[in-house]
């Protein structure tokens, strides 16, 4: 059963093609960020050690993510699909994946790469929020209540830093862009623009992965 793995800066709009994706096609998810949060919450050695790292605003180190990647993989359902939301952020990990998929019987792999500029992105960074409750992840600051749980809407502090925005966007050239780049070499990467209307992003997505 053939895995997804959605790539994009942040502002891309890639969290949202991959609830879409999920909804259209009943697939289970790992996303880096969720798996950090709540092994943050763990009063353990690596809990403690994730929490002081991810509240630090740094990234944790490669081998610390592939391990939470690969617990996640273990406790996957066999009969559903998968789709990985922001893994491989660094070359490593993009060469680890194959191996850890493997392990799980979860090739073949497929890239969807969802392109936007860095004003795009920074522009889109700018406005959005956030659900302190669900995590969704709102295109406006419009809202004081989530329209899917009723949990307050919150702003990320580094959503109103153009600063720190901005290191970001370039974290993600230097880091990212080399792991995608791997992958292409494989032909295993489908670019899509991310710079439409979500729905018009989804369709693209959909007729390149078909």
């Amino acid at each position: 059963m053939k895995t997804l793995v959605l790539l994009g800066p942040a502002g891309s709009g890639k969290g949202t093609q991959a609830e879409k994706l999920i909804e259209k096609f009943h697939l289970q998810k790992v996303e880096t960020g969720e798996l950090v949060r709540e092994k943050g919450k763990e009063d353990s050695e690596l809990g403690r050690f994730v929490h002081t790292i991810n509240i630090s605003g740094k990234h944790l180190p490669d081998d610390v993510v592939t391990q939470l990647i690969r617990e996640a993989f273990a406790k996957l359902d066999a009969s559903r699909g998968l789709i990985i939301d922001g893994y491989p952020r660094t070359l490593v990990q993009a060469q680890t994946l194959g191996m850890l998929l493997k392990e799980v019987h979860r090739l073949p792999l497929q890239m969807v790469y969802v392109r936007v500029s860095d004003a795009v992105a920074r522009e889109r960074l700018l406005k959005r929020a956030v659900c302190s409750g669900c995590k969704t992840i709102l295109a406006s600051r419009d809202l004081t209540v989530c329209p899917k749980c009723g949990s307050k809407i919150e702003v990320r502090a580094y959503d109103t830093d153009v600063a720190a925005i901005n290191k970001r966007l370039t974290w993600f050239h230097e880091k990212v862009m080399p792991a995608i780049e791997y992958y292409r070499k494989k032909g295993m990467v489908v670019e899509v623009s991310g710079e439409s209307d979500p729905d018009t992003v989804f369709q693209t997505i959909i007729k390149a992965i078909e």
